[in-house]
C-alpha cells in the first residue's frame, strides 16, 4: 500500500472519487462491480485500490474511513492469496469498495484533485459604474 496517501479516481467520466492503492503493481483484474478483484501472474495495468462510494453528502467522512480500510488491509504478501483478499473484501467498512483500477485512471493525490473546493477565496473585482455627467 502507498502510505498515507489518499489518491484520485475516475472512470473517464470525470466523476472524481477518493481511493487507496493497497496494491501498486499492475498485476489485477476486475471481476464486475461488486465482486473481489482477481490477483494475475501477468500485468494487467491494473492496481488493487478501495474506493470511496458513498454518496457527496458523505464525502468529509471519505479519509477517516479509506484510512480504517487501510488499518484492516491484510500484509501486501497475502493480498494474493484468494481467500485473505474475499475475507478483506466482506470486512470494509460502510461506503467502501475493492476494485481493481487502470494506473492511468489514478490521477494523484485527492488533496489536489481537480475541481477541488477552494480553500481560500479570490478577491472580488470592484467594477466602478460610469455615470454621465449631468447637463
Amino acid at each position: 500500500m502507498i502510505p498515507d496517501a489518499i489518491q484520485t479516481g475516475n472512470y473517464g467520466i470525470g466523476a472524481f472519487f477518493p481511493l487507496i492503492v493497497l496494491d501498486p503493481a499492475p498485476c489485477w483484474q476486475s471481476q464486475g462491480p461488486g465482486a473481489t478483484p482477481l490477483a494475475c501472474t501477468e500485468e494487467t495495468g491494473q492496481l488493487l485500490a478501495v474506493r470511496w462510494c458513498a454518496p457527496e453528502a458523505l464525502a468529509d467522512q471519505a479519509p477517516s474511513v479509506l484510512a480504517q480500510a487501510a488499518a484492516i488491509a491484510p500484509p501486501a504478501e497475502t493480498l494474493f492469496v484468494p481467500e485473505t483478499l474475499a475475507a478483506f473484501h466482506a470486512a470494509l467498512p460502510q461506503h467502501t469498495s475493492l476494485i481493481a483500477l487502470t494506473t492511468s485512471l489514478v490521477i494523484g493525490p485527492w488533496s489536489q484533485r481537480p475541481g477541488r473546493p477552494s480553500t481560500t477565496t479570490r478577491p472580488r473585482r470592484h467594477l466602478t459604474a460610469y455615470l454621465a455627467p449631468a447637463a
